[in-house]
This record gives structure tokens, C-alpha cells and sequence, in this order.
């Protein structure tokens, strides 16, 4: 619970104040929009490679534990140099070591649950409570000067490795004995659908996050009421953390997807029409079911389904496909898209984009019903 909360409280801090870092010692627009762009493709190949490390590690846990330290140490890296090179390569090392944590954490939290009382949604809300109570306040904090955002980052990841001392050992499954290939994940066709569906959500969520705040701010919004529309999108998630185990029993993977799939198109809709700052920061409110239902199901699908000696690279897999892929190609096309398109026509492209994929879903998990059952 502890490492979820430190981890997505650094991970508020870096993705928030990051871009406004560079912009302040003088990099352009283009320039960060690169450095974007490089770091998210190197990422394809680090999250894979760190995948199949944990799978093959006597401990999972030290894996976790080197990616704390060496992620630390590029993130202060920062502070030693404001020449562009050495920052993108900055930003490209610290990416590589910092955004598999998610996946693997997920992985490793899942196992060691197994065998105990708790739920994942009450340890994952650690999660959610340290990005929520963050994302508000940090910017008071900072008082728009934002080199402290490194030695922040850097602390959060000491209080990680410290918090993974006390959590339980998994080791790594993959042996000689045990070279299940990674062909028997891609050729799960119930795996493959699921991830593709989310991967349509996440194209969407995509835009949200990386363009949505930008034609806020046009219809009359402010910083703060940024800051507050953030905060209601993570807020939400907590009781559904607390009793997604029960919804899932009660009505299925099926119909938690198709339920999200619908909320989530309505969402996008209303978003696209409203133009009150204050309904918009409400209707963000339908974030909480939607994507602690798709998260929810998949990684728990893939925890249960997929052997043993496969589920870091399948964690990491789903992660690449849903978040690194689709920031890769709807973050660029999502920047072209806005300034020919605007954000409006964009919202009504995501809200079809997720009402058409729930559709597909619908009929096609109508043959695999028997597999997405837990």
C-alpha cells in the first residue's frame, strides 16, 4: 500500500510539472514534444526487456527494488546539466526505469495476494489516494518554480525501496525446465481481445490527459479548476477499488467491459458539448468505474489465466499495448489532430472510437464466455 502511494505520488509530480521544468530552462516546445516521442519508443523495448528479466529472476522483488534506485538517480540526474542532449537522455534513462514499476508492482502485488486475505483494489487505492492528494496540493507548493520536482521524485522512490523490504519475496518462474514462450500469450485470442479493448479506451484517455486541459482553458476554465478536474478523475476510483472484486463476481468481466465501454462513450460525448468548467470537472466522475473496471479485469485475467512463468511479460505486455502504444500513436496524431480538427471533434472521434469497439466486444465475448470467466 505504501509503495502504490509513494510511487503515483512521484509519478503526479514528474508527469505534471515535468514538461513545465524544461520550458522554464529555456526548451522549446518541439524540442519537449521530441524528447516525448523518443523516450515513449525507447520505452516499447525497455518495458518488454524488463519483463522478461522479472521472469527469469530468482526475486522479482530485487528487479523492483533496482528500478527504484537506478530511477532515482537518473530523476537527480536533472540537476547536474540544462544542455539538451544530456536532458533528453535523462528524460529517455528515467522513462526506462520508472514506468515499468506499474506493470511489475501489479504483478508482483498479485502474486503475493494470492495466498492472503486481501483484496488488490484496497492496496492498488494506495495508488490513487497519493496521485489524488498530490496533483492538488503540489502545485501550491511549488509556487511555479519547478526544480524541486526532481528531489521530490527522488524521495518518493527511497520510500518505495524502504516499503519493499517489508513486502513478501516472488520469485521469477521462468526456468530451463520452464521456457513457455511468449508465443502462448499473443496466441490467447481472450487475452488479445481484451488488451485491444483497452487499448481503445486508453487512446481516448490518451487525448484526455495530453490535450483535453489545453480547450479547458479556452472555454473558460483556470489552473485550479485543472487541478480539480484531476483530482475528481482519481478520487472516483476509490470506491471502486473497494468493490470492483464484488462487481466483477456479480456481473462477469463481459459486463464490467461493456459497462465501462458505454459510460465511458457518454462520458467523451458530454465532454465534447458541455462548456460549464464545473459540469465538466463532474462528469469526470464516470473515470472512476470505467478504468478501475478494464485494469481491474485484465490484469486480474492475466494473473489467473496466463502460466506462471509469463505474467511480468503479460503485465508489461498489456501496460505497453494499452498506455506506450497508444500515447505513441494517438499522442502525435492527437497534437495534429487538435490544432486541424480541434478538441470537440476529437472527443466526439473517441467517444464513436469506444461506442464501436463496445459493440465489437459485445458480440465477440458472446464466444468466450467461458474464458473470461474467473
Amino acid at each position: 500500500f505504501i509503495v502504490y502511494v509513494a510511487y503515483f505520488a512521484g509519478q503526479a509530480v514528474y508527469n505534471t510539472y515535468l514538461n513545465l521544468y524544461l520550458s522554464e530552462i529555456g526548451i522549446s516546445t518541439t524540442n519537449i514534444g521530441l524528447m516525448i516521442s523518443v523516450s515513449t519508443a525507447v520505452l516499447l523495448v525497455a518495458q518488454t526487456v524488463w519483463g522478461m528479466i522479472s521472469d527469469r529472476a530468482r526475486s522479482k522483488n530485487n528487479v523492483l527494488r533496482f528500478l527504484y534506485v537506478m530511477s532515482a538517480l537518473a530523476v537527480l540526474g536533472f540537476y547536474l546539466t540544462r544542455s539538451y542532449i544530456p536532458v533528453l537522455l535523462l528524460v529517455v534513462a528515467f522513462s526506462a526505469f520508472f514506468v515499468p514499476i506499474v506493470p511489475l508492482n501489479d504483478n508482483i502485488t498479485l502474486e503475493a495476494l494470492m495466498t492472503s486475505k486481501w483484496d488488490y483494489g484496497y492496496i492498488r487505492m494506495g495508488g490513487t489516494i497519493g496521485y489524488a492528494v498530490t496533483v492538488l496540493f503540489i502545485g501550491s507548493f511549488l509556487k511555479d518554480s519547478y526544480a524541486p520536482i526532481f528531489l521530490i521524485v527522488a524521495a518518493t522512490m527511497g520510500i518505495c525501496l524502504l516499503a519493499s523490504l517489508k513486502m513478501p519475496q516472488v520469485q521469477g518462474h521462468r526456468t530451463r525446465e520452464k521456457r513457455s514462450s511468449m508465443r502462448e500469450v499473443l496466441s490467447n485470442k481472450t487475452l488479445t481481445g481484451l488488451i485491444l479493448f483497452n487499448l481503445v479506451y486508453c487512446m481516448g484517455n490518451s487525448f484526455f490527459y495530453s490535450f483535453y486541459p489545453i480547450r479547458f482553458t479556452e472555454i473558460g476554465g483556470n489552473s485550479s479548476q485543472i487541478g480539480w478536474m484531476m483530482f475528481a478523475c482519481a478520487i472516483a476510483e476509490i470506491p471502486f477499488l473497494m468493490l470492483m472484486h464484488r462487481i466483477v463476481k456479480k456481473i462477469g468481466i463481459r459486463g464490467v467491459l461493456l459497462t465501462a465501454g458505454v459510460i465511458t462513450c457518454v462520458r467523451w460525448f458530454m465532454i465534447a458539448f458541455l462548456r460549464n468548467p464545473s459540469a465538466i470537472i463532474g462528469i469526470n466522475l464516470l473515470h472512476g468505474f470505467c478504468y478501475t473496471g478494464i485494469t481491474y479485469c485484465i490484469i486480474h485475467f492475466i494473473n489467473c489465466k496466463v502460466p506462471k512463468e509469463l505474467r511480468a511479460s503479460s503485465q508489461v505486455w498489456n501496460a505497453t499495448m494499452s498506455t506506450v502504444f497508444s500515447k505513441l500513436i494517438f499522442g502525435y496524431l492527437g497534437g495534429i489532430a487538435f490544432d486541424t480538427l480541434g478538441a470537440d471533434s476529437l472527443m466526439i472521434f473517441s467517444a464513436v472510437s469506444i461506442g464501436a469497439a463496445t459493440v465489437v466486444f459485445g458480440f465477440w465475448s458472446k464466444a468466450h464466455k467461458e474464458a473470461l470467466k474467473m
